[in-house]
């Protein structure tokens, strides 16, 4: 059944937050840094971000500092990993948490200059419903970056991605490849 959500570890089920500790190893560093993803971006500092499925927060600190006149909003399923993600960047006034669900989001249209997911999109049931609310949060121009890395039970193939973006209104503008792990900002083109 599309949106139902299943917990677990394996294709299509959602990350427990009892496992989070495993997503913080540092030997991640080597294959997925979180600061060299987000120079990546771009982002200028002052802009909206959404960090979509923020798990227990090992992107939200580089986001955080790169948007430091700007705004961060953390949002994951789990209360508990947003637990884990806020005591993880700290109190900064420019950083909120939300719970809920990605197929669903529950932000005005047009909020968010950047949505932010990192090997999560594959967990979502219905990943065209969660990227056509990725569209109808972001501004006009504004980029989704995808991050994933092979070996994760729930990995999307670029093509696939490229696809589902193309299917909800966004267009591929670049993709940094790796042996390990891509990551691709496509962006919004309002017609």
């Amino acid at each position: 059944m599309a949106g139902q959500v299943e917990f677990g570890l394996g294709k299509g089920k959602v990350f427990p937050h009892q496992k989070a500790g495993s997503l913080l190893n540092p030997v991640r560093r080597l294959i997925q840094s979180p600061q060299a993803v987000v120079r990546w971006i771009g982002l200028r500092g002052d802009e909206t971000v959404l960090e979509l499925g923020c798990g227990p927060g090992y992107f939200s600190i580089a986001l955080r500092d790169a948007t430091p006149h700007g705004r961060l909003v953390l949002f994951d399923l789990q209360p508990e990993m947003l637990g884990m993600a806020r005591k993880r960047v700290g109190r900064h006034g420019n950083v909120t948490t939300v719970a809920g669900n990605a197929m669903s989001l529950p932000f005005p249209a047009e909020t968010f200059g950047v949505v932010f997911i990192a090997a999560v999109l594959g967990e979502v049931p219905d990943r065209q419903a969660c990227l056509q609310e990725v569209r109808r949060v972001l501004r006009p121009g504004g980029r989704l970056v995808v991050n994933e890395v092979r070996g994760d039970p729930d990995y999307i193939k670029a093509g696939d991605l490229d696809r589902a973006c193309g299917e909800a209104g966004m267009k591929l503008r670049r993709r940094r490849r790796g042996r390990l792990r891509w990551t691709c900002l496509a962006e919004y083109v309002a017609v």
